[in-house]
């Protein structure tokens, strides 16, 4: 049986190695939405830009940043990537929708962040399940 002390230094260590995985995660896919959803806004204020194709190119930005937070957060642990690819989903779904609020002053919560929390937590668990399997 092993000792507590033992387990808890593990389990810590882990942990922190985890957090700076997560981390790495966030900052890949925010590298990535920052810049596309500047040249969004940058189209849809200088050219006509049809209306109806904006909320899907959000979602493709999205579901590209948080696949590659998933891959990312994955790199360097050895199982349950899933659940490392949902959590980092979870949270980078949680600092738009903070940002957001912020932004327009209206922490409501409607049936588009619902699902748009959705996409990002089985985008980010696909990508941890791809990042797990696709190591060298």
């Amino acid at each position: 049986m092993p000792s507590i002390t033992n387990l808890s230094v593990k389990q810590v260590s882990n942990e922190k190695l985890n957090i700076v995985y997560l981390s790495k995660g966030l900052l890949a896919s925010y590298i990535i939405t920052i810049p596309v959803f500047m040249l969004l806004a940058l189209i849809l204020a200088n050219t006509d830009f049809p209306q109806r194709l904006v909320t899907p190119a959000v979602v493709v930005t999205t579901v590209i940043s948080v696949l590659t937070a998933g891959l990312v957060s994955t790199r360097g642990i050895r199982n349950k990537g899933w659940l490392n690819g949902s959590i980092v989903g979870l949270i980078y779904m949680a600092i738009l929708y903070l940002a957001s609020s912020l932004i327009y002053k209206d922490f409501s919560i409607d049936k588009y962040v619902i699902t748009m929390t959705t996409i990002g937590t089985i985008s980010g668990a696909i990508g941890g399940i791809v990042g797990i399997n696709t190591k060298s």
